[in-house]
């Protein structure tokens, strides 16, 4: 289960109880009585059920990994009732074999998210995501779903211009641990004409120990399309600074480029990018709270050190990538192309091909394939990257 100690839970069930008594009692002010709030609540209440039987296969020169696990998640919705609305939900994720299994998938059984809402505020334990969840994700892809205790905001200024603002009291990770911290966000949007959006955000990210992942980053990122009457052109861009803050462990002053363009055409897509995480030898940019099984690549080579684990990725990340989009017959296809070099030195670390396909049976399952193939360049000169490494990963996806 998620590292939680007994006060601590026991002081978190009583700030829930604290916030639901303060929902009702609010929603009483509204004009309704007691048994109002909870006719009002329990009107357009809600169970769902989401599960995923996945055979994860996992080589490398020394290991070979045939793990099967399935992970079920159950919750409960309530109605809204004067703009109030609760939600809990428990998660169990178990193996055919608990010693052959991928290494950050363990099994577990958990309160996976309890939350109030009250019109765009919410407090409580929740899946939080921002823009391209680069910086701040829930690794969706891990059988067990990333999650924070947080209080978070969501407010619209006008039809084009959106605010965010989060405080995250701890982050519970998708290998079931978790960890304290004090995290301040800020992410502010606004769309410029009908196809651009422009976004600004600042993360202030105190973890409860000195670690390289505690830091302070701002950064902007834009996006947009560009409509054709045959071609469609999408582009987004991202530059970010990183900087210590008083709970880091090393001097930190790096950056953060990333560059992307894409074109529709026929049913296909083609998109070109490039993505350079900063380094300067002693320590990296780092993104802790990521979704980092998105980018540079399925294989996951570089996933821990982007999240800091091991000492980061000291001399830096280049990733340069190209991928084509299709549909053979029903079934949507990506085809992905990695080239990893270092940034701050010249040190090549490989390359890796990518595959995902998915296929809709019915409104209820869907079928979803994945293989990733990583090539070393047979020469470590840098801690990360390593040897070669295959990946294939077959699922089913049920959904009420």
């Amino acid at each position: 289960m998620k590292t939680t100690t007994l006060p601590k839970l026991a002081m978190g069930a009583v700030k829930l109880v604290t916030i639901g008594s303060f929902a009702m009692a609010a929603g009483a002010a509204y004009g309704g009585s007691f048994s109002d709030v909870l006719d009002g609540l329990k009107d357009g209440s809600k169970a769902s059920l989401n599960a995923r039987a996945r055979y994860e296969f996992n080589e490398t020169p020394n290991s070979e990994i045939n793990g099967y696990s399935i992970r079920t998640r159950l919750g409960l919705s309530t109605g809204e009732y004067e703009g109030f609305k609760a939600f809990v939900e428990m998660e169990d994720v178990s193996f055919a074999n608990d010693n052959d299994r991928p290494g950050l998938d363990v099994p577990t059984t958990e309160l996976n998210q309890i939350w109030f809402s009250y019109e765009g505020a919410k407090v409580g334990r929740q899946i939080y995501t921002l823009d391209d969840h680069r910086f701040i994700g829930h690794v969706g892809w891990r059988q067990n779903i990333q999650t924070f205790d947080a209080i978070t905001y969501s407010y619209a200024a006008n039809e084009n211009t959106k605010l965010n603002f989060g405080y995250l009291d701890a982050v519970h990770r998708v290998n079931a641990t978790s960890q304290d911290l004090a995290g301040i966000l800020a992410n502010a949007s606004t769309k410029i004409g009908d196809d651009f959006t422009l976004t600004g955000f600042a993360y202030l990210l105190d973890f409860d120990r000195p670690v390289l992942t505690s830091s302070d980053t701002i950064g902007l990122r834009g996006a947009g399309k560009i409509k054709g009457e045959d071609v469609s052109y999408s582009y987004s861009f991202s530059y970010a600074k990183q900087v210590d803050n008083s709970g880091s462990a090393f001097d930190l002053d790096h950056s953060y480029m990333a560059g992307e363009f894409g074109a529709a055409f026929n049913g296909m897509t083609l998109t070109a990018g490039i993505e350079i995480l900063d380094g300067d030898g002693t320590s990296g940019f780092t993104t802790p709270l990521a979704t980092v099984h998105k980018f540079n690549g399925f294989a996951d080579l570089f996933a821990g050190g982007s999240l800091g684990l091991g000492g980061g990725l000291p001399q830096g990340l280049e990733d340069m990538y190209v991928a084509f989009g299709f549909k053979a017959g029903d079934v949507p296809v990506k085809v992905i192309y990695h080239d990893y070099s270092t940034s701050n030195v010249s040190d090549y670390l490989g390359s890796e091909i990518d595959l995902v396909a998915s296929y809709k049976l019915n409104e209820y399952v869907t079928l979803v394939g994945k293989f990733a193939d990583y090539s070393s360049d047979g020469a470590e000169t840098v801690s990360y990257g390593g040897a070669d490494k295959q990946v294939l990963t077959l699922e089913a996806n049920l959904k009420f």
